[in-house]
């Protein structure tokens, strides 16, 4: 017990003495100057438990979560279907690469007024935002994955008659898996980044959405805390998506 304590200090060690150290830094300097755009943590904190407790946060934050799952479940199944076309074909690879490449170089959030017309205020607009956001990086990792796999196992399964989809089943898709799941915390941390962006522009509804309204208002506190609250959904969303990756990764060995 005492040995898994240790090592757990080892390694979070240095992170939590950046945190506490941050959170001094933040509180002292909220008292220390007259800024109304740097509220002490303590206020923050305060406000935070507020917001939760009477469930102002609650029904943004179930729509935010409803419109990720939508778009990253989108983005997953065509990202990984694009990337596996590019990884296994030179056709699709030269046809499609120029797009993706696009995509994810270009600001996608310059695109969320688009959606705005073709969809109006609702959830597709928002959907739309995270499949912009993240589609790009899932069909990258998925190309990589198709290309990591090694050539003599390729070679090897042809000269015993395999057929395509038992080398893809059996060979490139266990070849492949750390990328598509690298391609999937990437997606995560994108389409939230687009999410949260996305319900900025529309301002009035979701996360973004109290950001706004607590932003135009200049209840600071009110929205550090929804600030918080954002970097809190994002870290446990990926830390989920790791933890999953890990026990698949886990299963497979």
């Amino acid at each position: 017990m005492m040995e898994a304590l240790q090592d757990t200090a080892r390694r979070k060690g240095p992170f939590l003495i950046s945190l506490v150290a941050l959170a001094a830094i933040w509180e002292i300097g909220g008292r220390s100057t007259d800024l109304i755009t740097l509220p002490p943590l303590s206020d923050v904190l305060v406000a935070f438990y507020k917001l939760w407790a009477s469930g102002d946060v609650t029904a943004p934050l179930l729509d935010s979560t409803l419109a990720l799952i939508y778009g990253l479940v989108i983005s997953l199944v065509f990202g990984s279907l694009i990337g596996i076309g590019m990884g296994m074909s030179r056709f699709v690879e030269v046809a499609v690469s120029p797009y993706v490449k696009a995509g994810l170089s270009a600001p996608m959030i310059a695109f969320v007024p688009v959606f705005l017309m073709i969809f109006g205020i609702g959830p597709a607009t928002r959907i739309a935002t995270v499949v912009a956001f993240s589609i790009f990086i899932v069909a990258t990792n998925a190309a990589t994955a198709m290309r990591s796999s090694d050539p003599r196992l390729i070679e090897m399964a042809h000269s015993f008659g395999a057929s395509r989809w038992a080398i893809f089943r059996d060979v490139r898709l266990p070849a492949g898996a750390p990328y598509f799941l690298a391609g999937l915390r990437l997606g995560v941390a994108r389409g939230i980044k687009g999410l949260i962006n996305g319900e900025v522009l529309i301002a009035i509804i979701g996360l973004g959405g109290l950001v706004k309204k607590y932003g135009t208002v200049f209840s600071m506190d009110q929205l550090y805390a929804v600030i918080l609250l954002i970097v809190l959904y994002a870290a446990i969303a990926v830390g989920l998506v790791s933890m999953l990756s890990k026990l698949i990764v886990a299963e497979e060995k």
